[in-house]
């Protein structure tokens, strides 16, 4: 799906994914703002959770190879999830982090290299679950706002649920499908958690969208022939109507697209304050709160970048060059576009002026 139609059918799916009138009544008077609230957290929280997830497909593939797009899909491990919170943890717990990194890049360059890697991803696993312990609050992780936000982004993010499979469709190797089933398995286990204080009504509502997306994930890693091509609009549907019944479980706001001046507004105001990291030499900082921007600015919760593409494109171009510069992603300028030279500090403060077109563009 190309970034304008993308935007199109997550910015609709976004709008009609209610689950009941009584969701649609209360949509504008939620009390919690997860994504405003803690958006750096729960960036950190989804980069430790999809790097664990990551570490599990290296265990699943122990007997089976992987063919070269899967290691570049595992391998990132050691760049856009340990990136979203390495800064926190350093300052946290420096040996934690140096101990970490280490084993990441380990397990990465041993899969880039066809050498096994599954006893040290095995190895890496408690590591993770350490540095969770302390760059997340234990008070944080199990706040219920956070928790559904987390799934949200488990669901709807880059790498996530749906997401993945979305990338599956779209290459003929599939190699995306398992980083997917990763991210599933993780969302069983937040659901879990979730549905003991859901209503009963909203309890049985998402039984029902966790049994029509578990079906696509039933063959675990390895992924399904024939592929299910006709079938990504479906998910991606479920995915978003199941964050909107989040919404309800929670009381909290999880589409943050359906204000984008406002989102436009914070980012920019974010992006100023990493600026003052690159500036200050504290990159690994700054890195982690910009891929918690990032997220926001390309996610189909908020549909930012799909717009920009259409109302701004020149902004949207330049945005996908500065990001690239500073940060491990997707969102890349088209093939071909030279590379930018420019230092991190003044790539992040061109971003805080696309923040500002971005925010004019859509309204603000």
């Amino acid at each position: 799906m190309n970034r304008v139609v993308q935007w199109i059918a997550g910015a609709s799916v976004a709008v009609v994914a209610i689950t009941s009138a009584a969701v649609a009544q209360e949509i504008l008077t939620r009390k919690y703002e997860p994504y405003y609230q803690t958006m750096f957290p729960i960036s950190q929280a989804f980069g430790l959770e999809m790097l664990d997830a990551r570490l599990r497909v290296v265990e699943a593939y122990a007997t089976t190879p992987m063919n070269a797009e899967l290691k570049q899909h595992v391998a990132s491990m050691a760049t856009h999830d340990l990136g979203r919170f390495y800064g926190t943890l350093q300052q946290r717990n420096a040996a934690l982090a140096t101990e970490l990194k280490t084993v990441v890049d380990a397990v990465a360059k041993a899969v880039l290299d066809g050498q096994p890697a599954a006893a040290m991803a095995t190895r890496a696993r408690p590591l993770v679950a350490n540095a969770y312990n302390a760059v997340i609050d234990p008070a944080l992780r199990n706040n219920l706002q956070f928790k559904a936000a987390l799934m949200a982004s488990m669901l709807m993010a880059e790498d996530g649920v749906s997401e993945a499979f979305e990338e599956a469709v779209k290459y003929p190797n599939r190699q995306q499908y398992p980083v997917g089933w990763g991210a599933w398995e993780r969302v069983e286990v937040l659901w879990k958690e979730l549905a003991e204080v859901a209503t009963p009504a909203l309890r049985s509502e998402a039984t029902l969208f966790m049994d029509n997306m578990r079906k696509f994930y039933q063959t675990k890693h390895l992924p399904p022939v024939p592929f299910p091509e006709e079938d990504q609009e479906e998910l991606e549907s479920l995915t978003h109507s199941m964050a909107a019944l989040l919404e309800s479980v929670a009381d909290a706001t999880l589409f943050v697209g359906r204000d984008m001046p406002r989102v436009t507004k914070t980012l920019g105001e974010v992006v100023a304050s990493i600026c003052a990291e690159y500036a200050a030499g504290r990159d690994s900082l700054a890195t982690e709160r910009l891929y918690a921007t990032l997220e926001h600015f390309v996610s189909e919760a908020s549909g930012v970048a799909g717009t920009l593409s259409v109302l701004a494109p020149e902004t949207d171009a330049r945005a996908r060059l500065l990001f690239s510069r500073l940060l491990v992603t997707r969102y890349k300028p088209p093939a071909g576009t030279p590379a930018t030279n420019m230092s991190a500090v003044d790539a992040c403060r061109g971003l805080v002026t696309v923040m500002a077109e971005a925010n004019k563009a859509v309204g603000g």
